[in-house]
């Protein structure tokens, strides 16, 4: 079915027509009064024979403009069939959530003529494409890449629609629509360009330029590799003086990072994680960081492991090594959905103790607000102590850091700035308390949490302090 609709240049000339058919009704009216009210007085005007040769003038313009808006229709249907204009979308095999994405359309004119036309794509309906629709001008025989940015606000298995064209005639009177078969499949993952970012960092020595700091400090790693020779710009720390005194002159313990330690991920997806912080869920954050540790780790080689959790564990993926396993974390992540339920800290690291109790490095990513729910935090964690290292990593409330900082203007906001204070303070001695019985913790909010786990995780490594 051929879709034409005019152009503003097509309208124009109708309303002139129209302005034209009025004009000579609104004569034949005037002549018609003045004969009746000045009989023979009206000679000086033509007479109603005038008016309609006026009205078939005014017919046959307009016939001539929809003769010609049906001709340019056509022409237009034709020059963008799909055997002259072939449309094609190309993006990213893997969407990545909370940032934009670059989608490409490729317009490739076979024909000979210039088109000029609106083009359209129909991304996924939660998503926020940029702009949204493009005019473009393709040359004849030539190609055109029109690009847009997509920002995709969950993460999961979606679909692009199709790609809709409007192409204007060669005379300038109408346009035509045009459907292109597009419909494809798209899955949503974790923020995969932010692993791309810093692996670019780290090809150009930018790291701290990105916020991470270096991988690599002097001195400053845990396990021992050898010794050498003092030199004098080495941190006396590093002096080992029952090796300078075997040897009967400075010697320096040079250390290393430890290598090949199992290091295992607790995601929490319970209701706390659910809360949105911009664009992004708090679960959205953790799962980017976890990702990049992942990445990061492979330097170390070290064992990740993989816990997920709510009111009960959900996943486990047993620590291991390699690049296959950074692929089956990042299979598993992008499908992962937060849950409006409560979280059972106690069953989740019994579980994990009972799955693994060799001892790990443990990276629990949660909230802790509820004093209900940080009271059994506490708890559970005491119990993992004993068997793992565990570091809390609290992704903070930012909208209630935002409100508790505000002043006061009534009394219900009084009320309400009072209760958001007394929960950033409980969740603070929380936080304090945990540190003092040997469990380390993290605070940060949710635009910072991946850049601060990848530095705290790269201290704990190097032994550097944070």
């Amino acid at each position: 079915m051929l879709v034409m609709l005019p152009t503003h240049t097509t309208v124009l000339l109708f309303l002139l027509g129209l302005l034209a058919h009025l004009t000579g009704l609104a004569y034949a009216v005037l002549h018609a009064l003045l004969v009746e009210q000045f009989p023979g007085g009206a000679g000086w005007m033509p007479d109603t024979g005038y008016t309609r040769s006026l009205h078939w003038l005014v017919l046959g313009y307009d016939a001539v403009v929809f003769l010609a808006f049906l001709l340019d229709a056509l022409l237009a249907a034709r020059s963008c069939r799909p055997r002259r204009l072939r449309v094609q979308r190309e993006r990213p095999a893997r969407l990545s959530v909370g940032i934009d994405n670059e989608v490409a359309l490729v317009l490739e004119n076979a024909g000979a003529r210039r088109l000029r036309l609106v083009v359209r794509d129909e991304p996924p309906a939660s998503f926020k494409a940029v702009p949204v629709e493009q005019r473009a001008r393709v040359p004849r025989h030539g190609r055109l890449r029109l690009t847009y940015r997509l920002l995709p606000a969950e993460r999961g298995n979606f679909a692009f629609g199709n790609v809709y064209l409007r192409c204007r005639g060669p005379l300038g009177l109408a346009w035509t629509q045009r459907t292109v078969p597009a419909a494809e499949p798209v899955q949503v993952y974790p923020n995969l360009l932010e692993v791309r970012r810093y692996e670019a960092l780290v090809r150009t020595t930018l790291v701290r330029a990105g916020g991470y700091r270096s991988k690599r400090l002097p001195g400053a790693g845990r396990e021992f590799s050898h010794y050498r020779d003092y030199y004098p710009d080495d941190d006396y720390k590093s002096v080992s003086w029952k090796a300078t005194a075997r040897r009967g002159k400075p010697i320096t313990a040079v250390h290393e990072s430890e290598h090949s330690q199992d290091v295992i991920f607790c995601l929490d997806v319970g209701r706390m994680m659910a809360a949105r912080v911009g664009t992004l869920t708090k679960l959205d954050h953790a799962i980017n960081a976890v990702l990049m540790l992942t990445h990061v780790s492979q330097t170390f080689q070290d064992n990740v492991g993989l816990l997920v959790f709510s009111h009960a564990v959900h996943l486990y993926l047993p620590p291991a090594k390699g690049k296959a396993q950074h692929a089956l974390f990042l299979q598993t992540l992008y499908s992962i959905k937060p849950e409006l339920s409560y979280v059972n800290y106690s069953e989740a690291f019994q579980y994990l103790i009972g799955r693994h109790p060799k001892r790990a490095l443990t990276m629990v990513f949660t909230d802790l607000l509820d004093s209900v729910v940080s009271a059994e935090y506490r708890d559970a964690a005491r119990l993992l102590r004993r068997f793992h290292l565990p570091l809390t990593l609290a992704v903070a409330d930012v909208p209630l850091q935002d409100l508790a900082a505000t002043t006061p203007r009534t009394a219900r906001q009084t009320y309400e700035v009072l209760v958001a204070r007394d929960l950033l303070q409980s969740r603070a001695e929380l936080l304090g308390s945990l540190e003092r019985e040997g469990v380390m913790t993290l605070d940060t909010v949710p635009e910072r949490l991946t850049i601060d786990a990848v530095n705290r995780y790269l201290a704990l490594k190097t032994g550097a302090r944070t």
